[in-house]
This record gives structure tokens, C-alpha cells and sequence, in this order.
């Protein structure tokens, strides 16, 4: 290579009406050197990645973990390899509950009644464009759901309107990487994007030193790969007559969703790695999602085996679960992608910040409190990751969101109800949780019974109807409800908390089972959390 030879961050490779983005090359950091320092640091990109209808708590949330020293759930194990690169955050959100359609927003605008004001993710991307081609992306994986609008979006504009999202990784992929079409017949006359441009390439490949042709070499297998991939799902047009290109309806039944989502999620890496855009939101379904996914051999809605407590039997939580594995694969997926592309001096995943998690807590009771939500990446230096951050209490989900405006510079001194920044996602002091001290008890009446102590779900997934309460020195006080009590009560928002509990009891194969609440008090929090806090 010669030493004087250098090329611009934003060169493209050209060629018969195609324009080709690069990752960054050692080429372009020289340009840098000799010129505009800025450009030699990498930019920091924003990926959010949602899970639509929340989690089964006893197998995502972390029991009993500290800030370095933490066993990872076993919702979690799918992702469990990167945790050195993860920041897991536990009890954030409000108190209370939350209606589906206040989850989405929650989910990116800190607070339901947020919605006046763009998303954090737009907020964001607002900033950190500069030169990058597209000012943002809003990508998702199912249609709208009608009943609801307010569900199928998580991304705001700047008067708090829903973002237009796209769901077909072959459009996004000609979005960014190849000049749009008129007519959609032409996309099979096309030639391989790599063949329109290989003459720009092999020019670029002879001057590029050994370190800049490896990368090259990467990048244009993984365009290739891509490519292969979304020709297979099929030709865009099939079953419809020809028409303008914005005109045209994604087919309705692609190879299967796992390609669907395992293509687009090539497609977002591939778009974060050449610096086509800095900022992406991607929905891996509505929130109150319908989806069957009968490619994991499941026959029930999403919703309606996310109620697991009101819709109970083990075939039900059984494919709860394997619907919600799936969801963490796809995690998984997207951070080895983003790990195996080298980005300047690191990988492309030190140089962006990944939120995961959803806007709801308990899936059946639909709490706004311990909200699945992980960070990944390093944020360019600006994360120290490999923790386990459990708050003393519930966090207003906007301190969060007012964390990551202030990582990516954008100056705001307030955020939906937050007005301070979350602490703690730079290695700084936050204040941890740690149980307070409580006495434990039990009186029992006749049939009446009075417990004092910490309430849980059962681990077996058999019992996942059923509920513990722990008392030192004793076996655990066993509680059967109808869904009457676990919902007007609001028990899944004591649940891993202290409580003072009476109730009526029953005999069942000589042991005393509480059947039925008549009196619920927290001994430290909210003993009637209400409806909508969250």
C-alpha cells in the first residue's frame, strides 16, 4: 500500500448504478491524520432491540446476584457468553400497571403520558447523524395490530407521532445498499451488487495493506452471505401485478420468521458497521402481539400464553418459555454479529450502545416494575459492562433514557418524569439493593391464617400458578388463588418482597394451603400499587 494513498470516510464503491458504503478501513483513519481529526474516532451507534409482552418472572428475574458477582437467569442463558460485554439492569420502572399500549411507549419515552415529545431513540438520532446516509431506521417484525395501534410502535417523532416502521429486510437492504427501483419486476433481473461494483473493488483491494483486505475481504463475504439469504425468502413482486415501488405489500407468508428476523438483523449490522445510519429501533413483535410461531412447533397466540397464571397448563408455559428463548437468541444473534466486525481499533459492538428489554414486567399481570431491560456494548468506552446493577428502588425508566441522551451528547435537563440521570452505568456509585431487615411469622386461626414474610412464585414450572411466602425456621406457607385474588390483589407486584398476608386456608394431602386473601399489606412499599402508575 502506498503510504500516501488514502481515501475519505465516506467513499463508496461504484458501479453500473449502484453505490456501495464501506466499513472503516486503516485507509480512512490516515486521511484523519493528515486532516480532520474528528473523523478518526469512531462514531457511537444506538440500536434498541424490543421484546413484545413482557417476561415469566421466576425464570428471567437474578436472585440473590451483587453488582460483580451474579448468576445469570435461566431466561437468560441463551446470551449468557456476552455477559462481560452486558450492563443488567433490575428494578426499573414506576409502580403499578400498565396497559399493553403504554408498555411500547414507555418502552423508548420513559413514562405512558410521555407523548408529546420524540422517543429517546429519535432524540438521539437527531444528534449523532452527521454525514451517515439515513437519519434513522424504525424496523419491525409484525404488522399492525389494529385494535390497539399505540402497540405496534416504539418510536416517536419530535410531537410525540408514531414513526412509519418497515418490515422486509429485502427493502431495507435496497434502501441502503442498492438505488431503488420504479419497477419492482427489475429487482430479478438484477445482478449481485458485489458483481455491479467489482471493478471499483478489485481497484481498492490492490492499494489496501493486509489488515484493510482482511476486513474487505469480511465485509464482502457478509454482503454476499446477505444477499444469498434474502434471495432464497423469495422475489418481492410474487403474486402481484406490477407497480410503483413504494406501492408495493410484503408478501404474507415469507420462508418462516426466523429467516425473516435472522435477515434483518444481517441487514441492521451491516448498515451500523458501514455507518449508513447511526441509530435503529426494531420491534421483534407488537406489544399485545398475536403472533403463532409455528416454526418453533407452538399453535397458541403470544398474548394469550403471556397470560400464564389465567390460561395455566404446562404445555401453556412451556411454550411461553420457548417463545421467549427464541426472543434471547435473537439477542444473542444480533451481538455476535456485532461482535465479529471490526470497527476501527475494536469490534463494531465497543463502539455501540444495544438496549434490549420491553416496557413490561410480569407478562400475565402486566407490572411496570423489574422491567427486563439490558444494555450491551461498550458505548465507545462510556459503559463499563460485565455488571449487575439491582436498585435500592424502583427507577423511573426516563432516568435511563436521560443517561443515554448525556452518553451520546445531547443535552436535555429533564426526560418524561426524570430529572437525574441514572447512576451507575460508568462503573459510579449507585445505590444497590439490599433487604432491609423484617421478622417473619405465621398465626393460625382455625381456618384463618396470618403470614408475615417474603413472597415468591414457585420455581417449578408445573406450580406456576402457585405462590410461596418464606418464614424463617419453617417450611414455606403454600398459597393457591384463583385469578380473582391474583389480580384484584395485585400479587405479581409483591412478588420477591416482604408482606404481611391473611387468608383463608384448606387442607390438601396434609398440608395447609391458603386459598383465599382477605388482607394484603407490603411491609415496606406500596400495599395497593393501583392500576395505571406506570
Amino acid at each position: 500500500m502506498s503510504r500516501n494513498w488514502k481515501i475519505e470516510r465516506r467513499t463508496f464503491l461504484r458501479g453500473a448504478g449502484a453505490l456501495l458504503p464501506l466499513p472503516f478501513l486503516n485507509l480512512m483513519e490516515a486521511n484523519a491524520r493528515s486532516g480532520d481529526l474528528r473523523s478518526s474516532d469512531p462514531p457511537t451507534r444506538f440500536m434498541t432491540l424490543f421484546k413484545p409482552n413482557g417476561v415469566h418472572p421466576p425464570s428471567w428475574n437474578i436472585n440473590g446476584g451483587k453488582e460483580n458477582d451474579f448468576r445469570m437467569s435461566p431466561l437468560m442463558q441463551p446470551f449468557a457468553k456476552h455477559k462481560e460485554d452486558l450492563l443488567i439492569l433490575d428494578n426499573m420502572g414506576d409502580f403499578g400497571f400498565s396497559s399493553h399500549s403504554n408498555s411500547t411507549r414507555r418502552f423508548l419515552c420513559g413514562h405512558h403520558q410521555n407523548s408529546r415529545s420524540a422517543s429517546v431513540d429519535q432524540l438521539i438520532a437527531e444528534h449523532v447523524q452527521g454525514d451517515a446516509p439515513h437519519r434513522s431506521l424504525e424496523l419491525t417484525t409484525e404488522g399492525l395490530f389494529v385494535n390497539q395501534i399505540g402497540c405496534s410502535y416504539i418510536s416517536y417523532d419530535k410531537n410525540g407521532g408514531m414513526m412509519p416502521r418497515d418490515s422486509d429486510p429485502q427493502l431495507i437492504f435496497d434502501k441502503l445498499f442498492r438505488n431503488p427501483l420504479s419497477d419492482p419486476g427489475k429487482r430479478a433481473e438484477m445482478t449481485s451488487l458485489l458483481d455491479r461494483v467489482s471493478s471499483d473493488a478489485k481497484a481498492l483491494e490492490r492499494k489496501a495493506g493486509v489488515e484493510d483486505g482482511d476486513t474487505l475481504d469480511e465485509y464482502f463475504t457478509a454482503l454476499r452471505e446477505t444477499e444469498l439469504k434474502l434471495e432464497k425468502m423469495g422475489p418481492l413482486d410474487q403474486g402481484l401485478e406490477s407497480s410503483k415501488f413504494d406501492r408495493l405489500v410484503r408478501p404474507l407468508a415469507p420462508s418462516n420468521m426466523d429467516e425473516q428476523v435472522n435477515a434483518m438483523l444481517d441487514v441492521i449490522a451491516m448498515a451500523l458497521w458501514t455507518d449508513s445510519t447511526r441509530c435503529i429501533s426494531y420491534m421483534l413483535g407488537n406489544s399485545n402481539s398475536r403472533m403463532i410461531f409455528d416454526f418453533l412447533g407452538i399453535k397458541k397466540q403470544h398474548h394469550y400464553l403471556s397470560h400464564f397464571f389465567r390460561n395455566f397448563s404446562r404445555e401453556n408455559i412451556d411454550s411461553l418459555l420457548k417463545i421467549s428463548l427464541w426472543h434471547m437468541e435473537k439477542f444473542d444473534y444480533l451481538l455476535n454479529k456485532l461482535k465479529s466486525y471490526k470497527d476501527h481499533n475494536g469490534r463494531l459492538l465497543d463502539h455501540c450502545v444495544v438496549l434490549y428489554g420491553s416496557g413490561m414486567g410480569h407478562s400475565d399481570n402486566h407490572t411496570a416494575q423489574r422491567l427486563p431491560v439490558v444494555l450491551a456494548g461498550q458505548g465507545g468506552g462510556k459503559l463499563k459492562t460485565g455488571r449487575y446493577l439491582r436498585y435500592s428502588k424502583n427507577q423511573e425508566l426516563g432516568r435511563l433514557h436521560l443517561s443515554l441522551l448525556e452518553l451520546f451528547g445531547v443535552e436535555q435537563e429533564s426526560y418524561a418524569n426524570a430529572k437525574q440521570p441514572l447512576p451507575g452505568l460508568n462503573g459510579g456509585k449507585f445505590d444497590e439493593f439490599s433487604e432491609r431487615p423484617f421478622e417473619s411469622w405465621v398465626k393460625v386461626n382455625s381456618d384463618t391464617m396470618t403470614v408475615q414474610g417474603r413472597l415468591r412464585m414457585s420455581d417449578n414450572l408445573d406450580e406456576a400458578k402457585v405462590f410461596y411466602i418464606d418464614v424463617a425456621g419453617r417450611d414455606s406457607i403454600r398459597m393457591e388463588i384463583g385469578f380473582g385474588d391474583f389480580h384484584s390483589r395485585n400479587v405479581a407486584y409483591h412478588v420477591g418482597t416482604p408482606i404481611k398476608l391473611t387468608g383463608k386456608t384448606v387442607e390438601k394431602d396434609g398440608s395447609t394451603i391458603l386459598n383465599k386473601i382477605t388482607g394484603l399489606e407490603s411491609l415496606f412499599g406500596r400495599s395497593n400499587p393501583g392500576k395505571a402508575g406506570g
